[in-house]
């Protein structure tokens, strides 16, 4: 079960912790068994948002500040929408959105970001890419400082060989100077820190979704569009440190 303490949450999925927010929308399910919780999504229909998500913090009731996130998790085969792991502050507007995650990315149409990314707002870190030049897209997003309404830090990226479906730990270092990302222990991406005194709770998802983003949208917000997944999906989780 989970305990919590002014400086550490651990759940290692034994039984179900009062800690969470357990949220499911359309076709999606969270259930847990032999201490390993299982977030799934799927078979999705293409117009309809399907998520299964896991968080500690609602709208400005947002527990954490320049934490560490660990999880030990894997996903269990092809999913087209996202899924990712780390804190966020629970808003999509353009302005306000501050990400601190690992985030998978995957669609059957034109879509810049088809891979497996750190993310820390408008900055990202390629760790494995499924398909698409992400040399161009790195170069045109610096050249252009973020206007495409991200910003690229390497037309490399620093995992290829990673396999999502096998056990891996990941962390989430938020401290003031940066934030860095490592898997297995190893770093394979530092972003800049966000803003001081930004709150966030930790939080893992999959949906069928990737987020469009339109500088004219009228909630200046990013748009879920949606993807057809014929099969569930699901991120197993075996335990989540926050320290």
């Amino acid at each position: 079960m989970g305990e919590t303490s002014p400086v550490e949450f651990f759940d290692d999925f034994n039984g179900e912790s009062d800690h969470w927010n357990y949220r499911t929308d359309n076709y999606a399910s969270i259930s847990q068994e032999k201490s390993i919780l299982r977030l799934c999504s799927g078979p999705t229909e293409a117009l309809y948002y399907s998520n299964a998500e896991l968080s500690d913090g609602l709208f400005d009731d947002l527990p954490w500040v320049e934490k560490t996130f660990e999880a030990k998790l894997r996903m269990t085969g092809n999913h087209y929408g996202s899924a990712g792991w780390g804190f966020w502050n629970h808003t999509m507007q353009f302005d306000k959105n501050m990400c601190m995650w690992f985030i998978h990315l995957q669609s059957r149409g034109p879509y810049m970001f088809q891979g497996f990314f750190a993310q820390v707002g408008k900055h990202l870190y390629p760790i494995k890419v499924y398909r698409g030049n992400i040399a161009l897209l790195s170069y045109a997003s610096r050249l252009t400082l973020g206007k495409l309404g991200v910003l690229i830090h390497s037309a490399k990226p620093s995992l290829q060989t990673l396999d999502l479906t096998e056990w891996h730990i990941y962390k989430v270092e938020w401290r003031k100077t940066g934030v860095n990302f490592h898997i297995d222990g190893n770093q394979v991406a530092r972003l800049p820190p966000p803003a001081q005194g930004t709150k966030a709770r930790a939080d893992i998802w999959i949906d069928n979704a990737v987020f469009g983003y339109n500088p004219r949208d009228a909630g200046r917000v990013y748009r879920h569009l949606t993807q057809e997944n014929r099969n569930t999906t699901c991120i197993e989780v075996d335990y989540v440190k926050i320290y």
